[in-house]
């Protein structure tokens, strides 16, 4: 990739021979009595390309195209750049460099401007569809939060699983008296304590990972997504500084990413809210009455 300042300002070029062809371009530049006037063009190959100074012509992948005050063009890697020019070179390299990320995240947030109308139809289409994005974070919020419709017991053992990272529903219960026979056999302890518990798994919650943090939809979607497309929608990206470009270059960057990540939680949460697959945490809700109301609670789903 060849990047070069031109009086269009800065032009992508795709082939070596337009930089060959600039007047004043030689291959076999010597630096002595030479003086850096610019960086012209910036250069960023698979292939190494040899050094245009006459005392080096070491192979580069990366590189600038330098002007001198003589008028004379050569391309040079940043190694001899600082060797034969000194501060004047790095000072203008960091500046061209500074001026190509600039215009490439321009580019970047132009096209993603461009599609800013799909953009919002796609998040709009996400969280209003029926059991979409809207009707999840809602019911799934239910479920970890106290004093609704779902019982504390219930709500509690949500929190817990998803802060394990684990859909394995499981009861205490008291051990069988074979049970803690071969218990006592296994660790060749007697066990004195009485009544003695044990873990059973009576089921897997799947869908659990829409509990997690990373998945909360209204983060994702309100918070995160609708509030930085109305950040790039509002950007003059020609008046914007390179720090504000680089920022919201890198989020536009990062969509795609970020609209599957809401799709997946969407997936987890309607997978999560089948009544069938919450059915079982009835098995640890101890009243009748909040037995009755998270059955409410799954009739609603």
């Amino acid at each position: 990739m060849i990047t070069l300042s031109t009086e269009r300002g800065l032009v992508k070029v795709k082939d070596w021979d337009d930089i060959l062809s600039l007047p004043g371009f030689i291959e076999n530049l010597d630096p002595k009595d030479q003086k850096l006037d610019s960086i012209i063009g910036q250069y960023i190959f698979a292939d190494k390309i040899r050094c245009g100074l006459s005392n080096c012509h070491t192979p580069h992948a990366k590189g600038y195209v330098a002007s001198t005050e003589s008028g004379q063009i050569t391309n040079i890697g940043k190694d001899c750049g600082k060797r034969y020019f000194g501060i004047d070179f790095e000072n203008l390299s960091k500046k061209f460099d500074s001026d190509v990320k600039a215009q490439n995240n321009r580019e970047l947030l132009s096209t993603f401007k461009n599609q800013l109308e799909k953009v919002t139809e796609d998040i709009k289409f996400l969280r209003n569809a029926p059991k979409g994005a809207d009707w999840v974070n809602r019911k799934a919020r239910q479920l970890t939060s106290f004093g609704g419709e779902v019982p504390s017991e219930a709500v509690r053992k949500l929190i817990e699983m998803a802060k394990i990272k684990s859909g394995s529903l499981s009861i205490n219960r008291e051990a069988t008296a074979e049970e803690i026979e071969d218990l006592e056999a296994i660790s060749g302890k007697e066990i004195k304590i009485r009544p003695h518990y044990i873990s059973e798994k009576i089921a897997n919650i799947i869908g659990i990972e829409a509990l997690y943090p990373e998945n909360d939809l209204r983060q994702i979607l309100v918070i995160d997504l609708e509030s930085g497309i109305k950040q790039i929608d509002k950007l003059d990206i020609y008046t914007a500084t390179h720090t504000q470009l680089a920022h919201h270059a890198k989020w536009a960057s990062q969509y795609e990413e970020k609209i599957e990540s809401a799709r997946r939680s969407v997936q987890y949460g309607k997978a999560l809210l089948a009544k069938e697959n919450l059915a079982p945490l009835k098995h640890i809700i101890k009243s009748p009455a909040d037995i009755n109301s998270f059955e409410n609670y799954l009739k609603s789903l």
